[in-house]
């Protein structure tokens, strides 16, 4: 048996996950900001932290559910854990997980839990509870994000060793089962419970909610881990990004990773404000969904990755904070051997003759709910027309945008995703993961090799052909790596960007001072 596990382990995770998240692409910070984490000094025990962000009006209570705004996220990350947090370096800080066993051919896998870990209601938690997740995950009538991630499991062939351990018995090898089953939402509440009564295991527990407008947590003194230094959390959420900007900027809120870039000369001036800023771990896109004209063309979704100005994009859209990209998700890690895409109108406007739509009018659909996006749509919509082609780009209510998440035909959203976990929703064949439509069988053939082997390079080879084959006939539109840029007051101190977010999820390390 191979293992790894608290102290004492034997690093079985093969390496190229460590080289994909280890890659740290920061640069020269302007003056007054920071990178990686706010400084650890100063404050005090107690208090509460006010933490803004754009968030749905029709958000629920629960771990999970397929309506999600990044207020789910943040109190998520309070309330409930996973089995292990992924970091920079590569191998996991463990949570509700203290180590995981495979045997050789990697079909079955063992997950010992943490003993003496309470629920807020002062219930243990074991092996009991972790079974049911799973198999809620994996029930295709519930429809969740996450069964995607592990949906190369049984639920037959998951059982209970003892109260404290799981084991996986595997239809086929599954090589990297452990970086599956630590995604950061694969998180656990307890057996039987219901999702408005939030019964988790996490630093904080609920409080108060008020649908589409706040939610109160406050320090959960059971905790196994380090206890939180403040007494709670407010989450308080906002219609728009320019609408949090003005709360950080007024003093209505102390930190927030949604903030309008265009403020932040303003904002680097403003005494009280701070601003820190992540690896480059976000990716803003523009996505078309390829089972319905005209995007079922491959010739006019490379039109439109060719109208993009990509330079400008990234300067004018994006203030300039990040590196350009090449329409495949993920870090900048095995990346394949292509020349970097560049705008190119005469190219574009053939590709869209020859598809026979030269004079092309679509609808493109956003919510505005990320910093630069709606410039990002604009900038295309500008270009579009010195071509003859007309996008009409349509800003909606985050809540209405998300009710028919899954149905749209052009639209934005947002990727903080390791490649890995990229790969797992475009080769499904459920239309509630894979939203595009996108199935190109070559590139499911290789996703499928990816997955079945463990071996470092080979794993990287493979994944530089998959991003070749969505550079030449994919169906996003990814033209820049961006950091998530977070202001906090300088009253607060110890917050630190989740990965691989970059948002402010965590914060058992805060203090504030009084």
């Amino acid at each position: 048996m191979l293992s790894r596990s608290d102290g004492k382990e034997h690093r079985r995770r093969p390496r190229i996950f460590a080289a994909m998240v280890a890659a740290v692409m920061a640069a020269g910070l302007a003056a007054g900001c920071s990178s990686g984490s706010s400084d650890a000094g100063g404050g005090s025990s107690g208090g509460m932290l006010r933490v803004g962000v754009v968030a749905s009006t029709i958000s629920t209570l629960g771990a999970y559910t397929n309506v999600r705004s990044q207020d789910f996220y943040v109190r998520n990350a309070g309330m409930f854990e996973p089995l292990a947090h992924r970091t920079k370096e590569g191998p996991s800080r463990w949570a509700l997980a203290t180590g995981i066993t495979h045997n050789k051919d990697n079909t079955e896998w063992k997950v010992k839990l943490r003993p003496n870990v309470k629920f807020h209601d002062g219930s243990p938690f074991g092996a009991d509870d972790v079974i049911a997740v799973f198999k809620r995950l994996l029930d295709k009538k519930n429809a969740l994000i996450e069964r995607n991630f592990i949906d190369f499991m049984d639920p037959e062939g998951i059982e209970k060793v003892d109260d404290l351990t799981v084991k996986f018995t595997l239809p086929k090898p599954y090589g990297p089962f452990e970086f599956a089953v630590t995604n950061r939402t694969i998180i656990f509440d307890r057996k039987g419970s219901k999702p408005e009564q939030a019964i988790g295991t996490g630093p904080f527990k609920l409080s108060k909610f008020a649908p589409g407008r706040e939610t109160e947590l406050q320090r959960f003194d059971g905790y196994w881990g380090p206890k939180p230094k403040l007494d709670k959390v407010k989450v308080i959420s906002f219609k728009s990004v320019e609408s949090a900007t003005n709360a950080l900027i007024g003093r209505q809120i102390d930190a927030s990773s949604n903030v309008l870039q265009t403020s932040l000369p303003t904002i680097e001036k403003t005494p009280g404000l701070k601003v820190m800023k992540s690896d480059n771990v976000l990716k803003v896109g523009i996505y078309t969904r390829v089972d319905k004209p005209p995007f079922n063309d491959v010739r006019v979704r490379q039109a439109m990755q060719l109208i993009i100005n990509r330079k400008l994009a990234l300067s004018n859209a994006f203030d300039g904070l990040g590196v350009l990209a090449n329409d495949h998700p993920g870090f900048g890690t095995c990346l394949p051997d292509v020349p970097q895409r560049v705008q190119n109108l005469p190219q574009a406007k053939k590709l869209l003759a020859d598809a026979g739509k030269p004079n092309l009018t679509v609808d493109l659909e956003t919510p505005a709910n990320k910093p630069g996006m709606l410039q990002f749509v604009q900038i295309l919509a500008g270009d579009a027309k010195k071509i003859g082609v007309t996008i009409n780009v349509k800003k909606m209510e985050l809540g209405a945008y998300l009710e028919k998440w899954g149905e749209r035909t052009f639209y934005t959203s947002y990727d903080t995703r390791p490649y890995m976990e990229a790969v797992d929703e475009q080769i499904s064949t459920d239309a509630s993961f894979n939203h595009q439509h996108w199935h190109d069988p070559e590139f499911e053939s290789l996703a499928n090799k990816l997955y079945a082997t463990a071996d470092a390079q080979e794993q990287c080879e493979i994944q530089k052909k998959l991003k070749k084959i969505e550079y030449e006939r994919g169906a996003s539109i990814l033209a820049a790596s961006n950091p998530v840029v977070s202001v906090y007051s300088s009253k607060v101190h110890g917050l630190e960007p989740e990965f691989p977010s970059g948002n402010l999820y965590h914060f058992t390390k805060v203090t504030i001072d009084h």
